[in-house]
């Protein structure tokens, strides 16, 4: 009888594993379906996931290449918008743990695991968020496949994992604060900066700042609606989780920030650069329009997630969570339509209100509390503490009825489909299931059926999808590859290509170590930014749109010239179909080869990368200074422009001395090492950005790097031979790695004591 008693009590206990185990193992085979739903995108009409293959996939395909080779270039980008810092960036990445998988795997697979980690945290998270407010299984599975499957995730999923990142972590976020206002203690309030943190480390503070802005919601909520009492434990533990991730993420964030400062995105927007086009903010019509065509992107509607919420209000046990959940959402819906919504106005006036572009990515917000109304709804319908079972039946059935009658008058072809009829039809009879108590099981099974029919089975190919291969990136390798034999240090390529054309792309360069005037960024330094807008268009920028939507293409007739020469592009690329080099100025360029439809042009009018001048221009207006690059008619070979006059004091003259070739004797991207030989005392220009952390030295002496020619490195060099070194110290990278090592430190030993204080208590209590 022992023996059999003990056999049942294993069994039990296996059985037990296996239930509490086996939704997290649903969850993550839907991840994978996902992810291969996106992928079978290629065979369909839709656009590739733009930003991932155009900044993402390089990014990680350089940063994995930098760390095999010791780490070369990855503090300085050498490849891109003539130099700019890399690892400090901030919207790389690399630092987001699963990043590791690019060291180890091919990046395809990387990419896809990447991906379904980012998928899977989001579903699992809101899984156990559901679990841990007290919900049953089936609820709660029903929350993590209505968050983690929804069309928000399949939309930041397809955009970039610097977005998806921070996006899947909201709902742990909210787990932690949770855990917090039940019992809050030093190691909960230390999960909270860590789940935190993680949030921050893929670089798109957007989606983190979404996930505080509800942590401080959901606590005031649960202070003055659930009538959480709000101590100073609870308070201590929740501003620790608060203010660890930047302690803990200094390595991010103090180099994030200070390329931040010097960047486009380093005041706040206006009302028409928030836009996520020139003028356009997403409509009502955007939303029906993205409904009709059941497109994932900007499209808060789920059917059967949200015919299941409208159910939330039945909840008995979660109706404070379900009030909160559903004001939330109905308010991000609101903020998400821009200027043409009733709150924007109030929000943008808040602090951080307008750092950030796009406002309908508060749909996003929008999702994660209709996946939460959707876990309420089935508890209440799958709950031993109900209602009474007529009412609650009855509401499943009229509410649900009166969306999608709502959905039909709004939307016509609402069920108008064979797929739509038959999770309509699963949807109904598990709602009916919900009127008998007895069938509270196979109720929650039917709905998580209608869930996984709607969300996975039945969802339509994704119109933004991923390709089956990065391999689509080199397939122009034959035109760069003879490149690389051509370029020297003292050259640049521009690549002109097609919108869309990820083979001749702005990155395209960099895959192939080749360096390139420009590059798709979004923290390009003003300076480089207005640089680069005055080369294209002959005017000065005023706009965002100005750099990122360059709607008269790379080289429109307005490009100037003397800039494309002082940046030193020395060869151009572009695909025939966008070949608009005959409208410049000036000296024809030589065609130097054709492969296909790709044409290689020689400027051989282009100075080089690094120059002697004899004098310098003192020009302290930069505006004017740059338009006077622009537009002058100065002899750029023969002198150069600060805006501050050399501490020295000493700015030469002019002269008709021959001009001495400057060499390159090291060009590493973080070491330029240079020789010239100087007729008499001048200057070296360097077309490479200027930024702070350089350091240079001439003949071993320290000397100050001046801003050359507005966005470049000019430094003072007496007569005769000798050599100029530029050395790059990421000193605010240094420090931040500093502070987080030290967190790391001080929060480990911290819980090791309160672990050991813990310990001796108990054995206190029971010796």
């Amino acid at each position: 009888m022992p023996q059999q008693r003990t056999a049942s009590a294993m069994s039990a206990r296996a059985a037990r594993t296996w239930a509490a185990w086996l939704p997290i193992a649903i969850l993550l085979g839907a991840s994978e379906y996902l992810l291969l739903l996106l992928k079978r995108g290629a065979a369909e009409n839709g656009v590739r996931a733009f930003d991932i293959y155009t900044s993402f996939y390089p990014v990680a395909v350089y940063a994995a290449d930098a760390v095999r080779h010791g780490g070369r270039g990855l503090f300085w980008n050498a490849m891109q918008n003539c130099g700019q810092p890399f690892l400090g960036s901030g919207v790389t990445g690399v630092l987001y743990p699963p990043f590791l998988l690019f060291l180890f795997l091919d990046p395809d697979k990387a990419l896809h695991g990447l991906l379904f980690f980012n998928i899977a945290v989001g579903a699992i998270g809101a899984y156990l968020l559901c679990r841990e407010l007290g919900m049953g299984q089936l609820a709660a599975l029903c929350g993590g496949l209505a968050f983690g499957f929804s069309n928000a995730t399949a939309d930041v999923i397809t955009y970039t994992p610097v977005v998806s990142g921070p996006y899947a972590w909201m709902p742990a976020g909210i787990l932690c604060c949770e855990r917090i206002l039940r019992a809050p203690t030093f190691g909960r309030g230390v999960a909270l900066g860590v789940i935190l943190t993680l949030a921050l480390m893929p670089g798109h503070p957007q989606p983190l700042l979404f996930t505080y802005q509800l942590i401080a919601l959901y606590v005031v909520f649960a202070a003055l609606v659930r009538r959480v009492r709000i101590g100073a434990t609870t308070l201590g533990s929740l501003l620790l989780g608060l203010a660890l991730p930047p302690v803990l993420g200094a390595v991010h964030l103090l180099p994030a920030l200070e390329v931040m400062r010097a960047s486009v995105r380093n005041a706040n927007l206006s009302v028409t650069e928030m836009a996520p086009a020139p003028g356009a903010y997403i409509s009502w019509k955007g939303f029906q329009l993205s409904f009709l065509w059941r497109r994932e992107l900007f499209n808060p509607v789920d059917l059967v997630p949200l015919m299941l919420a409208s159910v939330a209000v039945c909840a008995t046990r979660f109706w404070r969570h379900a009030i909160f959940f559903a004001l939330i959402g109905v308010v991000s819906l609101d903020l998400a339509a821009g200027r043409d919504g009733y709150l924007f106005p109030l929000y943008t006036a808040l602090p951080l209100g307008q750092l950030f572009r796009d406002p309908e990515r508060y749909l996003w917000v929008t999702a994660f509390c209709v996946a939460m109304l959707t876990a309420i709804a089935v508890d209440a319908l799958t709950a031993p503490a109900s209602p009474p079972r007529w009412v609650t039946g009855l509401a499943a059935i009229v509410l649900p009825a009166a969306v999608l009658f709502g959905l039909t008058r709004w939307v016509p072809n609402v069920g108008a489909h064979r797929p739509e009829q038959v999770l309509l039809a699963v949807l109904f009879g598990g709602l009916l299931l919900a009127a008998v108590p007895r069938l509270r099981l196979l109720t929650g099974t039917v709905l998580i059926v209608a869930l996984v029919l709607n969300l996975l089975v039945y969802r339509l190919v994704p119109f933004r999808h991923l390709v089956p291969s990065g391999f689509l990136l080199y397939t122009r390798a034959e035109v760069f590859e003879p490149l690389q034999a051509r370029v020297t240090p003292q050259d640049r390529i521009y690549v002109l290509g097609k919108n869309g054309d990820f083979s001749l792309q702005q990155k395209t360069g960099s895959l192939f170590g080749l360096p390139s005037l420009f590059d798709y960024d979004s923290l390009t330094t003003r300076r480089f930014a207005a640089f680069y807008t005055m080369l294209r268009t002959g005017q000065h920028m005023t706009s965002l749109a100005d750099l990122y939507y360059p709607l008269a293409g790379p080289l429109p007739a307005t490009t100037r010239r003397r800039l494309l020469d002082l940046a030193a592009v020395r060869y151009l690329v572009a695909d025939e179909a966008v070949d608009t080099t005959g409208a410049l100025r000036g000296l024809p360029l030589a065609r130097l080869d054709q492969v296909d439809d790709v044409r290689v042009y020689e400027n051989r009018t282009a100075l080089p990368r690094a120059r002697w001048v004899p004098h310098v221009n003192v020009v302290p207006d930069p505006a004017a200074l740059l338009w006077r690059l622009a537009w002058g008619s100065d002899d750029l070979i023969r002198v150069a422009f600060v805006e501050t006059p050399p501490p020295s004091g000493f700015v030469g003259a002019p002269g008709d001395d021959p001009v001495p070739a400057v060499t390159f004797v090291r060009n590493d991207p973080e070491h330029v090492v240079l020789s010239v030989d100087a007729p008499r005392r001048g200057f070296v220009v360097l077309a490479d950005q200027w930024f702070p952390g350089w350091r240079a030295t001439v003949a071993g002496i320290p000397v100050p790097i001046l801003r050359g020619d507005y966005a470049f490195r000019l430094v003072e060099v007496p007569a005769g031979p000798v050599t100029v070194e530029f050395r790059y110290v990421p000193d605010a990278l240094r420090a931040g790695a500093l502070i987080s090592a030290l967190t790391v430190l001080a929060i480990t030993t911290l819980l090791v004591r309160s672990a050991r204080r813990k310990r001796l208590k108990t054995g206190a209590e029971h010796g």
